[in-house]
């Protein structure tokens, strides 16, 4: 039986689903021997990615007629779409289809012309699915405020690279002999990062490192505002030896964005044993569960008072245990999963929920 994994977000590696797109192809590069018998897996990626991940893996490469004649796609039993807005669609209707849908961030984010367009799109999307997977039970449950899905439906949480492996590099603009805070992510006003710079002026023997893609206008707002803190400073987009190396120094991670369709890094600072504060918001409770601090308030007191009272208590047992929970949001627990649901549906067998 024939599966195709469209990877072809490839195209942009360093944006989020380009990122979740070269996770996949690795796990594939590292597992095809050990896939389902009488599967044979198709790793759809752009121009010039074929061979990226070894010459042993089977790789179509996303030519723009493809978009445009999908009819001239070679024929696959299932086909699985990795994130909701892909351009490209089995070249014949008999194909089973598996949707991944990560968030409805648009309905939020864009003008009412293109939330209409992309609503319009995504429900087709779900119409053509024979199974449509989520990324949290938030995930699902707010997507279904626009969405109708008639087909059986499945949480299935993401996956999260193992960072403790690998190079570390520190980023420029970092005081290596300071303590310091980390705050990680694309800067836009969800990710309510102001709230942490009045509480770091209650923090004085720590520095607040801003790490991420600063190309929003709400940068600018963090910048200015930093300006007023001797102890915060933006250092920009970082890259994956910058990011291991502030997950690897800081003494934890903080978090108090208001709409996460999961929530990557807290699981990623866990992974180093790192005390994570985030907000009670959307997916992060879901997430972060019981191994994750929590703002009950963003007055910068009573921030500041939670950081140090948990950084007092923090242990090596309990960053041990905080390395175990991430373990949860392995890769390979990740696609394992999904190599079951692609039997059953090859096999004929999902009705119904599958939750």
């Amino acid at each position: 039986m024939s599966i195709l994994i469209d990877l072809s977000m490839l195209r942009h590696p360093w944006c989020g689903l380009g990122q979740v797109a070269l996770n996949y192809g690795r796990w594939y590069g590292a597992h095809t021997a050990g896939l389902t018998p009488g599967h044979e897996v198709t790793l759809l990626v752009p121009r010039g990615f074929a061979g990226h991940f070894g010459a042993h893996v089977h790789y179509l490469e996303a030519h723009d007629c493809y978009r445009a004649m999908p009819w001239l796609m070679p024929r696959f039993d299932l086909w699985h779409s990795i994130h909701q807005l892909s351009p490209f669609r089995p070249s014949v209707r008999s194909t089973l289809r598996l949707l991944t849908v990560h968030d409805v961030n648009f309905m939020y984010e864009k003008p009412e012309a293109k939330r209409r367009r992309y609503l319009r799109r995504l429900q087709h999307e779900c119409d053509r699915s024979a199974l449509v997977c989520f990324i949290s039970r938030f995930a699902m449950e707010d997507a279904l405020r626009y969405l109708h899905v008639d087909a059986p439906m499945q949480v299935v949480y993401n996956g999260v690279e193992q960072l403790t492996e690998g190079v570390q590099r520190m980023p420029q603009g970092v005081d290596a002999g300071r303590p310091f805070l980390l705050s990680l992510g694309v800067l836009k006003a969800k990710k309510n990062v102001h709230t942490l710079l009045p509480m770091m002026k209650c923090l004085p023997q720590y520095d607040l490192l801003i790490a991420g893609d600063d190309s929003d206008p709400y940068a600018d707002r963090i910048r200015r505002e930093a300006g007023c803190c001797g102890n915060v400073r933006v250092l920009g987009p970082v890259d994956e030896a910058g990011r291991r190396w502030l997950y690897a120094h800081c003494q934890a991670l903080l978090f108090p964005s208001l709409y996460e369709g999961f929530g990557l890094p807290v699981v990623e600072a866990m992974q180093w044993g790192k005390p994570v504060f985030c907000s009670r918001q959307t997916a992060l409770p879901e997430i972060g569960g019981d191994a994750a601090c929590y703002f009950d308030s963003f007055e910068p007191r009573h921030m500041a008072s939670q950081v140090l009272r948990t950084l007092r208590e923090h242990t090596p047992g309990r960053s041990r245990e905080l390395q175990s929970y991430a373990a949860r949001f392995s890769y390979d627990r990740h696609m394992t999963q999904y190599q079951e649901l692609y039997r059953r549906l090859l096999d004929g067998g999902v009705g119904g929920s599958l939750s």
